[in-house]
């Protein structure tokens, strides 16, 4: 497969697979018995899924969930490791490796992924330099961990900013950074919606590719008063406004669906009339 092809009018479908016993939506494949990762993967290219986000910690927040825990740098490989290595060989998928820890990085990247998606905010600087070499993609994820927010917006391009300089310096190119607002990273409820409310305001500020992860997210269900099972509608809702807003790429639990919210989205906006 050629290099993923992003830009700052590309509208992609970003499915999850969580490598993981704990997944906050239910979804880990090994908590699932009746999982069949080959099926999944056959339903996502049905279903146009264009990058695979796999993940072999979860990423739940322990203030929200309890029995939260770490996984070492071994465990997260033998999780990850092999279902890249059956994507590549089986499927003619994108694939995204969701990692905050350097060594899981660069033993995805040589196994050809196209997008390191690192929810640290550029914790470890270490994690860039198998990405340097090899010339992928790097979502830089806003999470400020103290959770200490007053401006969440102006807060959250400063922070940016901030990372984005750090990573220019060590010969990143800038157009290999896709930018998250870290919906649901160490933010209340509120900084949350605000923050996928001026997604506008983030890409405009920089220019780059923006990716949101609403799916499922307790921010939906603080909102909507539903538990995770019950958040598809809010979770669609979310991921229309985020497209309508300038989101490029949306990272959901329920591809299908979301799927056909982008199809009707590029329907509607290709009839309107332009004077």
């Amino acid at each position: 497969m050629n290099k993923l092809s992003l830009n700052t009018k590309s509208l992609l479908i970003m499915g999850i697979i969580n490598a993981t016993p704990d997944s906050f939506s239910g979804d880990g494949i090994f908590k699932n018995n009746k999982f069949s990762l080959e099926k999944e993967l056959e339903n996502m290219l049905e279903q146009s899924v264009d990058i695979i986000d796999v993940g072999g910690e979860s990423t739940r927040p322990p203030s929200v969930y309890e029995n939260v825990k770490e996984v070492t740098e071994n465990e997260e490989l033998d999780r990850v490791l092999p279902i890249i290595e059956f994507i590549k060989k089986n499927f003619p998928l994108y694939i995204s490796i969701d990692t905050k820890k350097p060594l899981v990085a660069k033993e995805a990247v040589k196994l050809g992924v196209s997008i390191v998606n690192d929810i640290s905010m550029f914790e470890d600087e270490s994690i860039l330099e198998s990405i340097c070499e090899n010339n992928i993609f790097y979502v830089l994820n806003h999470f400020r961990k103290n959770k200490n927010h007053k401006n969440i917006i102006p807060e959250i391009i400063d922070d940016l900013s901030s990372k984005i300089d750090s990573i220019l310096e060590k010969g990143f190119k800038r157009e290999n950074i896709i930018l998250d607002p870290g919906i649901g990273f160490g933010k209340k409820f509120d900084q949350s919606k605000d923050a996928l409310s001026n997604i506008d305001i983030i890409k405009r500020s920089f220019n780059l590719p923006i990716m949101i992860g609403p799916s499922r997210k307790s921010f939906i269900g603080y909102y909507t008063d539903k538990e995770v099972d019950d958040r598809i509608f809010g979770t669609a809702a979310s991921v229309a406004y985020g497209i309508m807003n300038g989101a490029n790429i949306i990272r959901v639990h329920d591809y299908s669906e979301m799927n056909d919210i982008k199809k009707m989205i590029n329907i509607l906006e290709e009839s309107r009339f332009s004077s």
